[in-house]
């Protein structure tokens, strides 16, 4: 038996009402006895329901139900080993997503920093990548992670610094030098509440010229904004310089910013294997050789201020 199995029937008897909430579980050897697996496995199973707030407790004491556990139980997931990774788009991450297999999905629902932070508080993402400016403080994602757990810990994973700039048509025939030149422009507009979406209204706004998606072309990602202004339906657009450059567009870099995973604490077991693959050599070899991305702090873990 295989430990997602055995997660899956222990969730099973507790939606089914065998244990209570509060209620202790067999110890980690007695259920490995009668579910006839290893007591790794076994271990590993409640680590699972723990991560998920099915259960509480650690394999040195007592497992129990925990709070609200049953409701939980009862929408376990088959996929529960699997992380759910939600929030910005980057090219970067569907590599490091693909790099890591079946350990790691894209969490269902629309991309953006925003969004990535609803659905880790929904509970319908493990993981939100993000890139927020905190305009007040001058900060990078903490501010926006802190409170989306009500109160509960949450951790940032650094991923990357990432170079962001400004997309522009070949030989850049509008002579647009930075963002303050875009005002009457044609601008390749990510979605609301993605990251860049808000850094370039911020960036227009401080330059005195007001931000009109409207009269833009939408684009869902950073490889749409290239093909947008490559296409000329678009004078320009935000995003990051790897997809620039595999399209020969020219670029005009506007910020470097921290690219980084937000999830709950106790939820760091399950964040181990793409931690593990973004530390392979040969994914970071392939991350690094992506123009505009830095990998010098890849893998810092902290606690959300």
């Amino acid at each position: 038996m295989i430990w997602e199995e055995l997660a899956s029937r222990v969730a099973q008897e507790i939606a089914a009402g065998r244990w209570a909430e509060g209620d202790p579980l067999p110890g980690v050897r007695k259920l490995a006895r009668e579910a006839g697996c290893s007591a790794g496995t076994a271990a590993r199973a409640y680590a699972a329901l723990r991560d998920g707030r099915v259960l509480c407790g650690t394999p040195r004491s007592p497992f129990a139900v925990a709070d609200q556990g049953a409701a939980r139980a009862a929408g376990w997931r088959s996929d529960a080993g699997t992380l759910r990774v939600g929030g910005s788009d980057d090219p970067a991450l569907d590599l490091l997503v693909r790099a890591a297999g079946s350990s790691v999905s894209v969490a269902p629902g629309a991309r953006g920093s925003v969004q990535g932070i609803v659905a880790l508080g929904q509970g319908t993402a493990d993981a939100a990548a993000l890139h927020l400016l905190d305009a007040a403080s001058g900060r990078w994602n903490d501010a926006f992670a802190r409170g989306a757990l009500a109160g509960r810990p949450v951790m940032l994973i650094h991923l990357w610094r990432r170079e962001q700039g400004l997309v522009l048509q070949r030989g850049n025939p509008k002579r647009i030098r930075g963002v303050g030149d875009l005002a009457q422009r044609r601008i390749a507009w990510r979605p609301a509440g993605s990251g860049s979406r808000l850094l370039l209204e911020r960036l227009m706004l401080s330059e005195g010229s007001r931000p009109c998606p409207e009269r833009g072309a939408p684009a869902e990602t950073h490889f749409a904004v290239a093909a947008a202004v490559a296409a000329g339906a678009a004078d320009a657009g935000l995003a990051v310089r790897a997809v620039a450059e595999s399209v020969g567009l020219d670029w005009i870099p506007v910020v470097t910013e921290s690219f980084e995973l937000a999830i709950a604490a106790e939820s760091r077991t399950a964040a181990e294997p793409l931690l593990q693959i973004l530390a392979s050599a040969a994914v970071h070899q392939q991350l690094a050789q992506a123009p505009g991305y830095d990998l010098a702090m890849s893998g810092e873990v902290r606690i959300a201020a």
